[in-house]
């Protein structure tokens, strides 16, 4: 599974081999942000090899690991369900 991690937080470690990673559309104005807490700069999305290989073939959408990513939206808050309001004195 692919981790999202920024230029300051490339990933480390034996359980995952990332050798390569894509930019997420829009990077560096990309709501994906490096998974590492206290980060929030925008990640590049780091690819394990059998990421890679889908990645060649095309794929262009990928699973990333829990709590390897944050988001980050914008000021626009859609809701479906209504919020009272307090009455006004």
């Amino acid at each position: 599974m692919a981790i999202a991690r920024c230029d300051k937080h490339t990933p480390k470690g034996a359980k995952y081999d990332y050798r390569a990673y894509a930019l997420p559309i829009g990077y560096p104005k990309t709501a994906a942000i490096c998974g590492k807490m206290d980060c929030e700069e925008p990640a590049r999305v780091w690819l394990t090899k059998n990421d890679h290989a889908a990645f060649k073939r095309g794929i262009r959408v990928f699973n990333i690991r829990a709590h390897a990513v944050k988001l980050r939206v914008s000021d626009d808050l859609n809701s479906t369900e209504t919020i009272p309001t307090a009455p006004l004195a």
